[in-house]
């Protein structure tokens, strides 16, 4: 009773100095998470275990879940985890090459970013920190939420497609930052085959990544459908025929000729010559929504900005065309392709960013968990593929644990000193 007492006059505390105004509505809802987490805890005390640091609760719910899912096609879950750990090994490897290069670029002083942890905060924009990247708490429960429940049942389904028992479910507690596990039965877990081992390992992870791949997927199919070339956005050059002719925001057209591009623009301009008047249609209302764009290389995998417009405001000048090395100069330079939509700009910003943290979290979490440091997933992979080929598996695993396990402090730490 008295512990509900003490989480109810927080709780008033925190409301009434927000309400007189001595605190931020940012401060109060982090206030209020770290409440709601402590009330739960709370009131599921006797179930709680303190192990170490942390609160782990184990329940036997969720097994029957699992079980279910795990009896559903069958046949295609086991392709499907096959194909875990075909994607797991390459990952991991690239991860490790990643860790290393990005540690040489720290100590050369050319990466300022280096690995961050992803932390929630009473803030109501991300903000970036040596070693961490604070992220408002409701983003940061969303982004964790869609990591833990697939990376757990994906590993409980392998588990039980392998006939191999698991014990409990459940959650634990680390200070503030919640988590989820499957617990198998280690001693069956441990006479299993290798492959089998493997896909129990890999699981996870690989259930992030084709999380974080499914949204890439999703949003650089959408963009192509939702937004089409209509224009270029431009700034006008000081004292140029745009600038003089009050030119603003994005041709759209020159004498009625669509400009989808800055090629496109270049090559209706070399067709004048100095002293031509054209006329340029230009839209006004302009946004700035973010995408994905495929690239064919690792920028595909960055989200981009693009300039949006709905076309409901245009405008259609005539310009005299000026001249720069004989040829006709309209005088605008940053040219950045312009996109028409017609859904609504602030909805579909609002719903990329959502998801946007759902990808990066569940990308970025993926591949360090498949880091070879033991008893991260990748450690458990990498002993199990050296135990195939030596018998000293043990030595080799300790050894590469500890060099990725320095070099990912190092990326942590090391944009500090250097």
């Amino acid at each position: 009773m008295l512990g509900y007492l003490v989480l109810a006059f927080l709780t008033f505390m925190t409301l009434l100095h927000f309400f007189i105004g001595n605190i931020s509505i940012d401060i109060t809802a982090f206030a209020m998470f770290i409440l709601i987490l402590a009330f739960v805890v709370y009131t599921d005390r006797k179930k709680v275990k303190l192990e170490g640091i942390i609160l782990i609760r184990r329940t036997k719910k969720g097994r029957s879940l699992i079980d279910r899912i795990a009896r559903k096609n069958p046949w295609f879950w086991k392709k499907v985890y096959i194909l875990g750990v075909m994607v797991a090994i390459p990952a991991l490897i690239f991860v490790s090459v990643f860790l290393f290069t990005n540690s040489l670029s720290i100590l050369e002083g050319h990466e300022e970013g280096g690995v961050r942890f992803l932390l929630p905060g009473p803030v109501s924009t991300p903000i970036t920190a040596p070693g961490v990247f604070i992220v408002p708490w409701w983003i940061w429960v969303i982004g964790v939420m869609s990591v833990m429940f697939p990376h757990e049942i994906s590993h409980g389904i392998v588990c039980r497609l392998e006939k191999i028992r698991i014990k409990a479910v459940g959650w634990i507690l680390l200070l503030f930052i919640p988590g989820a596990f499957v617990e198998p039965d280690e001693k069956q877990l441990k006479k299993a085959k290798r492959s089998t081992k493997l896909k129990v390992y890999s699981a996870g992870s690989f259930a992030n990544i084709m999380i974080a791949f499914t949204v890439l997927a999703v949003f650089t199919l959408l963009s192509g459908a939702l937004f089409q070339p209509a224009g270029v956005n431009f700034q006008a050059i000081e004292n140029s025929s745009a600038n003089l002719s009050g030119l603003s925001g994005s041709i759209i057209n020159i004498n009625n000729i669509p400009v989808n591009s800055a090629e496109g623009l270049s090559g209706i301009l070399s067709e004048h010559e100095p002293g031509d008047i054209i006329y340029v249609e230009t839209a006004k209302n302009n946004f700035i929504a973010p995408t994905f764009r495929f690239t064919g290389d690792l920028d595909s995998f960055i989200p981009t900005l693009m300039v949006v417009t709905t076309l409901n405001e245009t405008e259609e000048k005539a310009v005299t065309l000026g001249s720069k090395d004989g040829k006709a100069f309209l005088g605008v330079t940053n040219l950045v392709p312009t996109y028409s939509t017609s859904v609504d700009i602030v909805l579909y910003s609002t719903i990329f960013i959502v998801f946007l943290w759902i990808y990066i979290f569940n990308l970025g979490i993926g591949l360090i968990n498949l880091l070879p440091i033991k008893p991260l997933d990748g450690g458990l992979v990498f002993e199990e593929i050296t135990k195939k080929f030596t018998k000293k598996s043990k030595v080799i695993v300790r050894v590469v644990s500890g060099i990725m396990l320095f070099l990912l402090v190092f990326n942590i730490i090391g944009p500090i000193f250097f």
